[in-house]
């Protein structure tokens, strides 16, 4: 049941995140209509042609009127049609194109609070042996190689390197099945975008359950007989937490924007990929379109990861 103050503030963030997204929606249209040329111009659409087809899309009025029309249109939700693919909408498209990137996103993240806090209490319950040096130095060489390098690398062991050993028997197959792909296709490039974002995860967990098993009151449930599984479940890592949720607000950040990369070298049909190619194509009511999605995304991501504290610890209130 949530409060009367903690409805307040899920009121006030929304009203923020809408003015930020109308915010970055406005720059982001301004700086791409004062680029040079266009995606309409070109040696087989020039003259009458150009100019009618610059007339459809309404780019021959000034361009304070495109602004308004715009604006209109995005508080209906229409972001307006592509330049290059005449008649199709954006907005549908990009919120399919967004559910593909949520779940890959959502893969990751999953993966980077998993594998980041498994390891990291690991390390901290093993501190100073062996184990902890092999998953300290893993953390480390995980946030130090940047996603799209570790997405190279996993792709030469297990589409390449694999494919070879095994005479084809067993590999990683490039691409994407249908909109939503399966799992034997998303488990790779999940693992790249949520990999570096784990380590981080391990480390800030590891120093926190440091510092918390040496508490009085982690002394006192072990002197009184309760189970070391439920001493460092229930008493040590849930007050480890609160460090973690607070990185990971610019570790959603990161997944998101990082899927950009990951996106393009998979081949996934997501906004990463439908962004990139929408700028090589100067195609820019997409551009706009999915920087707009973004912006929405980061807002409510960040605001999640803000609710997620009253979960944690019952005595934050807002």
């Amino acid at each position: 049941m949530l409060s009367r103050g903690t409805l307040i503030y899920i009121g006030q963030r929304t009203v923020l995140i809408a003015f930020t997204v109308l915010a970055v929606s406005s720059i982001v249209f301004l700086g791409v209509h004062r680029l040079p040329g266009d995606a309409l111009f070109s040696e087989r659409m020039h003259g009458n042609e150009y100019a009618a087809r610059l007339h459809y899309y309404h780019l021959d009025e000034p361009l304070i009127v495109q602004y308004r029309d715009f604006m209109l249109g995005l508080v209906r939700g229409d972001l307006g049609e592509s330049l290059v693919n005449k008649g199709v909408k954006i907005s549908p498209l990009v919120a399919r194109e967004l559910t593909v990137s949520a779940e890959v996103g959502a893969f990751a993240l999953l993966f980077t609070i998993g594998v980041g806090m498994l390891f990291g209490v690991v390390a901290a319950i093993r501190q100073n042996s062996w184990l902890d040096y092999l998953l300290t130095t893993t953390s480390v060489i995980g946030y130090s190689m940047p996603n799209f390098v570790i997405a190279s690398f996993l792709l030469l062991l297990f589409a390449v390197w694999l494919g070879n050993v095994t005479n084809g028997a067993y590999y990683f197959a490039i691409g994407w099945t249908g909109t939503y792909g399966n799992i034997g296709e998303i488990w790779l490039p999940a693992f790249a975008l949520g990999f570096p974002y784990a380590s981080i995860v391990a480390r800030l967990t590891r120093a926190s359950m440091l510092e918390v098993i040496r508490q009085d009151y982690i002394r006192t449930a072990r002197a009184k007989g309760v189970r070391e599984a439920l001493v460092v479940i229930r008493h040590a890592l849930r007050n480890s937490l609160i460090p973690v949720i607070t990185i990971l607000g610019p570790l959603v950040i990161g997944i998101i924007t990082g899927g950009v990369v990951i996106e393009n070298i998979f081949g996934i049909p997501g906004l990463g990929k439908e962004f990139a190619q929408s700028i090589l194509n100067r195609d820019y009511n997409i551009v706009i379109g999915v920087f707009t999605m973004y912006a929405a995304m980061i807002g409510v991501a960040n605001l999640g990861v803000d609710l997620l504290y009253v979960v944690i610890d019952p005595r934050i209130r807002y």
